[in-house]
């Protein structure tokens, strides 16, 4: 008889993930959209789940899956057929023992009696036994197609996995030609050799278009002391008098003012992507402010208004029209948020996240940094 083990093409040494994989080459040729049939399919399902609990030397056994017509099941019709036969078998020993039962009574009896309602009895019951060898005799031809049915399933597997077997050989054989030529010589040195050598000629290169002193600027904790602006000299000549007069050109009063006061410096942090309450280094007074990816701020102080902090390596050519240059401060080009994205609270607070000249700031914690600033403010003021 076949087992499931047979039917798979394993046996009990067999590994797991061996079990499965067979299971898979067989599920992919007998699947219904493969040509097969969903009565396979479940079969080796069945035959599958069997073997991995360690069931595999079991007799094959069709599943409760597995249809035999359009009205019900291999193992639902070899149930109901095995109860039909043993109900009948019940009845059948039932009336035989009431048979005799009967002809022992008439025998014990003194002289023939007439008893029309035992020999009517009698016949019923030589009817229904009758019946019932009847009833046996129009099963037995189900219970045989059924038995059929399962050897040609079994034979079709067994095909299917030979074909399998013949086009994993195929494979093998075909995958393990080598290309003739120079190509496998080339493969093992020059391929490897021109591969090194580009890697070296990127990394040469590279190191001369890296900018080290701003690169340098990242790991410099103590900020730089901001450029005094220059004033530049310019002598006219008075017709009146050869006498030279020094004129100064007007300075712009920003930059008056940037001479005359340090310029606050903000207390870098290694924290991305999370709005914080700290104070300016020079000033001590108190903002809020959230880091990016690239190392660029968006800072808040009491005055209310937003500046952006953009790192300097990445300053583009062109900036958008929301953002007003101020100044530069430490390795930061300083930028005024009028308006546009990040430009007030309220921005902010009904956003998850706002893009601020291609880079990305989000929101979190901005409530509980901006009450913390308020009330900082308060006591300040």
């Amino acid at each position: 008889m076949t087992t499931f083990n047979d039917l798979l093409g394993t046996s009990p040494n067999t590994p797991a993930a061996t079990v499965k994989q067979r299971y898979k080459l067989l599920s992919a040729r007998v699947h219904p959209d493969k040509g097969g049939s969903p009565a396979l399919m479940h079969l080796v399902r069945h035959a599958y789940e069997n073997v991995a609990k360690g069931k595999g030397q079991n007799l094959l056994t069709i599943p409760a899956s597995a249809s035999v017509r359009e009205g019900g099941t291999f193992e639902s019709e070899l149930n109901k057929l095995r109860k039909e036969k043993e109900e009948l078998s019940a009845l059948n020993q039932l009336l035989k023992g009431q048979l005799a039962q009967a002809k022992k009574g008439t025998t014990s009896r003194e002289g023939p009696i007439k008893n029309t309602e035992l020999l009517r009895k009698i016949s019923l019951l030589e009817g229904e036994i009758v019946l019932l060898k009847d009833e046996r005799s129009r099963l037995m031809p189900q219970k045989d197609a059924a038995i059929a049915e399962q050897q040609k399933l079994a034979a079709e597997l067994r095909r299917v996995l030979s074909e399998n077997e013949v086009l994993e050989t195929e494979l093998d054989r075909t995958s393990g030609v080598k290309s003739p030529g120079l190509m496998p010589w080339a493969s093992k040195f020059w391929l490897p050799a021109v591969i090194v050598s580009l890697s070296f000629a990127v990394v040469i290169f590279g190191a001369k278009q890296v900018n080290w002193p701003a690169f340098t600027l990242w790991f410099d904790d103590v900020p730089s002391e901001p450029k005094a602006p220059t004033v530049r000299v310019i002598y006219a000549n008075d017709e009146t008098n050869d006498q030279q007069e020094a004129v100064i050109e007007p300075v712009d009063a920003q930059q008056k003012a940037l001479s005359n006061e340090p310029l606050p410096f903000l207390q870098l942090t290694n924290k991305p992507g999370v709005w914080s309450l700290s104070s300016f280094t020079v000033s001590e007074e108190p903002y809020i402010a959230i880091r990016s990816d690239r190392g660029s701020y968006v800072v808040s102080d009491c005055s209310g208004g937003f500046n952006l902090y953009l790192n300097k390596p990445y300053k583009p050519l062109r900036v958008p029209a929301n953002l007003i240059y101020l100044h530069q401060n430490q390795h930061f080009h300083v930028y005024d948020i009028p308006y546009g994205q990040g430009s007030s609270s309220e921005s902010w607070m009904q956003s998850r996240k706002l893009q601020i000249n291609d880079e990305y700031f989000t929101s979190n914690e901005f409530k509980t940094s901006a009450m913390a600033l308020l009330e900082k403010c308060g006591k300040g003021s």
